[in-house]
Formats: structure tokens, C-alpha cells, sequence
């Protein structure tokens, strides 16, 4: 499934950091993921919005998950940019294929 991470206009840097991991740890998945060429459309389109804070004070990355004409918001809490990035692009492919068969 080809895979592209985008940010929100003017999200700033630590949202940047964010996708830059994330593209990373999709990229390491080749079996479940390939990054979609630059002019290519992708399959599947994470885009992140912000950086806020989770009810209990927990940093939390918001943004929104698309595939074809289903779209799902989405918050992850994280502590580690890195490992946090890692877990949620071993989560996003069940993700994808529940929004494939589900069509949201």
C-alpha cells in the first residue's frame, strides 16, 4: 500500500519532527508500506495537524487518516517521538485495512 505523511501548513517544528519519524518508521515496514513517489498519489494519507496535550497533561499528536473517500481523525498520546512513531506505523496498516473493508 503506498503511504505519504503530510503536515499541516504552519503545524511547526515539532510536528515536522513528528512526520519525519513517522515517514521513517512506514518506510522501514516494506512489507505493509511504500512510500509514495512525490508525484505519485498515495494509497493511504496520514496528515498531521498539531501537537497539544491529552486530558492528563500526555503530549498528543492529532491529525487525520485517509484512504480513498474514508477519513478518520485520529489522537496519539505519546512520550517518545521515536518509539511512539514506530508503534503507531505497526498499528496503521490494521488501521488502513479496517478502513478499506469498513469505508470509514
Amino acid at each position: 500500500m503506498t503511504v505519504r505523511v503530510e503536515v499541516a501548513p504552519k503545524a511547526g517544528a515539532p510536528v515536522e519532527a513528528w512526520a519525519k519519524e513517522l515517514r521513517a518508521a512506514l518506510e522501514a515496514r516494506k512489507e505493509e508500506f511504500r512510500a509514495a513517489m512525490p508525484k505519485e498519489k498515495a494509497e493511504f494519507l496520514v496528515r498531521l495537524d498539531r501537537i497539544g496535550a491529552a486530558a492528563n497533561g500526555t503530549p498528543a499528536v492529532a491529525g487525520e487518516l485517509l484512504l480513498g473517500a474514508a477519513k478518520r481523525p485520529f489522537t496519539y498520546t505519546f512520550t517518545d517521538v521515536h518509539a511512539d512513531a514506530e508503534k503507531l506505523a505497526r498499528n496503521l496498516r490494521a488501521v488502513a485495512d479496517q478502513m478499506k473493508t469498513s469505508g470509514k
